[in-house]
């Protein structure tokens, strides 16, 4: 499989040795998590976009005399002594500094600073988020169910959130049928929500990719959700709604998929039924409306192939289909 790669600020290279990624890393999450005016994530954003790294931001907060440079090394030791224990139980650090940092993510504004990992980290460049509500209808489980198991027929990585109702039924498609998928949940790492999808989270892990913006061990909140679905969006090709009511939050992916400029797929009944459902659907944005799982893979398979043409005519390569 071809892979396209991105770099991430002016002094960030894919062949930065071992240890300069390691730094970055402990770095990163020291501005994040131990210095005593924690950096906000969008200031951070904007100035790793201008070409600085986490290491020049600390260095510059201990020339001004916030903290001293033997407490910034205390701070970094202290970080990597974290990681180390992450690592030690199968849980890796991804960050727009590490060399694995999936390619998709760094195409959207609000990339996510880090991210927890668990199971193999790829570019999944062929992805499709399938997500809608929790209190699924017989034929939305369906419907999820069966375009997870065609997408992994396809080589399409099929990714969605674990969560009850139609997140369970497309990661147990495209699981069932052989093919990868990845999850991203609203807890940290090492819980497990709901907690009657145990076994499913971890051949999720063993199988395909676990992936959480929240330190290991934390739990759910009224923000992670949602905080999860936007960084679902960014992480997915196409983002799938196979079933959802008016107040579902499933709307905030579909929102979240507009402003990132990647397609949505989203069935007749959201259409007709929703009230955003139909702005989407006839707002002049990137938007199929389909009746079947079969054509929702119909479309899929078109809009890859799309970006696939796309990504060609810049000079990037993408697998085909």
């Amino acid at each position: 499989m071809n892979q396209r790669c991105y770099d991430v600020g002016a002094g960030y290279s894919r062949s930065m040795p071992n240890d300069a990624y390691a730094r970055e890393e402990a770095a990163l999450l020291a501005l994040l998590r131990f210095v005593d005016e924690p950096q906000t994530v969008s200031s951070l954003r904007h100035r790793f976009d201008e070409g600085k790294k986490p290491s020049d931001i600390l260095a510059g907060r201990a020339a001004d005399e916030l903290f001293s440079l033997v407490e910034t090394d205390e701070i970094l030791e202290r970080t990597k002594s974290e990681i180390s224990g992450w690592r030690s139980q199968g849980i890796e650090i991804v960050t727009p500094f590490s060399r694995n940092y999936p390619a998709q993510l760094r195409t959207v504004f609000d990339y996510p600073l880090f991210l927890f990992a668990k199971g193999t980290v790829m570019d999944d460049l062929h992805s499709a988020a399938i997500v809608g509500s929790r209190a699924v209808t017989p034929r939305g489980i369906k419907f999820a169910s069966d375009l997870a198991g065609m997408l992994a027929q396809d080589h399409i990585t099929v990714v969605s959130g674990l969560a009850r109702g139609v997140d369970g039924a497309a990661h147990r498609g495209a699981l069932d049928a052989g093919g990868r998928t990845v999850a991203l949940i609203g807890t940290g790492i090492g819980k497990y929500y709901p907690p009657e999808h145990r076994d499913l989270h971890d051949e999720v892990a063993r199988k395909g990719l676990l992936l959480s913006q929240f330190w290991p061990g934390s739990g759910a909140s009224r923000q992670s959700f949602p905080m999860r679905n936007i960084t679902m969006s960014a992480y997915s090709s196409i983002t799938v709604i196979a079933e959802a009511s008016e107040n579902s939050g499933t709307r905030i992916q579909a929102r979240a998929a507009i402003k990132h400029a990647r397609p949505l797929v989203i069935t007749e009944e959201i259409a007709d039924g929703t009230t955003w459902g139909a702005k989407f659907a006839g707002g002049g944005y990137d938007v199929t409306v389909v009746a079947s799982p079969e054509e929702a893979r119909t479309a899929i398979r078109q809009i890859l192939f799309r970006q696939d043409q796309m990504a060609e005519s810049f000079g990037t390569t993408r697998n085909a289909l």
